[in-house]
């Protein structure tokens, strides 16, 4: 009997090993749904709240609402903005959401009536203002651009989204020459519990900036690749010590080299993936369970091990995706919409 409890014991976990090989194939060999689009505007901006609504902005002044998981979406396009870019949007519910326009100055707009009217909420008319992303926890929120005079330009919120201030940037450290965001699918800043993280690229290297209750803000280097076409594109922390950036080059968008790295300490230092994601990526999102999806143009990944290896699981791509539950949902060029439904 003494020998007998053992082997049961090594069946029994020789057993959920195999379940979870079996686990992690089957999703490996998911595929994208495509859902019907009611737009052809290209769509970067996307967020899911808490009650399940997703909502999606992009080109054309467009925004797009789903109820249903991103089953079905309505469009709830903003009066005269046809010439407006909304590279980013937040969540709330049903009713509320902002989104933010990038290029050529900045517009904010809010909404607490399903996207029926909208009211612009924040403009700034300098045409070298461009705003690359923005992030909310709770009611707090904080939107970043490309540098002006030295440093990033900083806005922030404290009523979700209804108003916006300068942020006081006195503590940021100073940017690079040629420094800058990239507006890809406006996940380039995190709000974290108890810190903030913003991407920044340039001529010499891929940065993220970061402050918290008990520091200043304080850059850190990342070892992905930084030009004017290629860095950090997005980012994404499962809690506020574990976190992921994934990018690239968007003009070589097959090429899989320094285009990802992670984070197990909030951020202070950023190794590489034992393998990288298959191309560029413009967005990373973390599903509930901690696994973690990273998309772009030339295709989709996933890891299972919080961004320290990458596995391809389809060779279609979004510009943004987002989790809701056990569903992955993208949005992309020419209205394109599409799900991943795990298990």
């Amino acid at each position: 009997m003494r020998l007998f409890i053992p082997i049961i014991l090594l069946l029994l976990f020789a057993c959920a090993e195999q379940n979870t090989i079996v686990e992690k194939q089957s999703l490996a060999n998911l595929d994208w749904i495509s859902i019907t689009s009611p737009t052809k505007s290209h769509l970067r901006g996307l967020d899911a709240a808490l009650d399940g609504t997703v909502w999606a902005s992009g080109t054309e002044g467009m925004v797009l609402r789903s109820i249903d998981s991103g089953s079905s979406w309505s469009a709830f396009p903003i009066p005269d903005c046809a010439k407006i870019d909304f590279r980013d949007i937040e969540a709330f519910d049903q009713n509320v959401a902002v989104v933010m326009s990038s290029g050529n100055g900045v517009r904010f707009y809010f909404t607490s009536d399903t996207g029926t009217t909208w009211q612009l909420t924040y403009e700034d008319t300098n045409r070298k203002v461009f705003f690359d992303g923005m992030d909310f926890n709770g009611a707090r929120g904080m939107a970043y651009g490309d540098p002006i005079d030295g440093k990033f330009t900083m806005l922030e919120s404290i009523d979700s989204g209804k108003t916006w201030e300068p942020y006081d940037r006195t503590s940021m450290d100073s940017s690079i020459a040629g420094e800058a965001g990239f507006a890809a699918s406006g996940t380039g800043i995190v709000l974290g519990n108890s810190s903030i993280w913003i991407a920044a690229s340039g001529r010499k290297e891929a940065r993220v900036y970061r402050t918290s209750a008990s520091s200043s803000w304080e850059t850190f280097s990342t070892p992905l690749s930084s030009s004017a076409s290629a860095g950090i594109f997005s980012m994404a922390f499962f809690h506020d010590m574990h976190g992921i950036v994934v990018g690239g080059d968007y003009k070589d968008s097959t090429n899989a080299e320094n285009n990802a790295a992670f984070t197990m300490d909030g951020g202070l230092t950023w190794k590489s993936p034992s393998n990288n994601p298959s191309g560029y990526r413009s967005c990373v999102v973390f599903l509930d369970d901690g696994t973690a999806v990273a998309t772009g143009r030339s295709g989709t990944d996933i890891s299972y091990d919080e961004g320290q290896s990458w596995e391809p699981i389809s060779p279609k791509g979004y510009f943004s995706c987002i989790g809701l539950g056990n569903v992955l949902i993208g949005v992309g060029r020419s209205g394109k919409i599409g799900r991943i439904q795990f298990r």
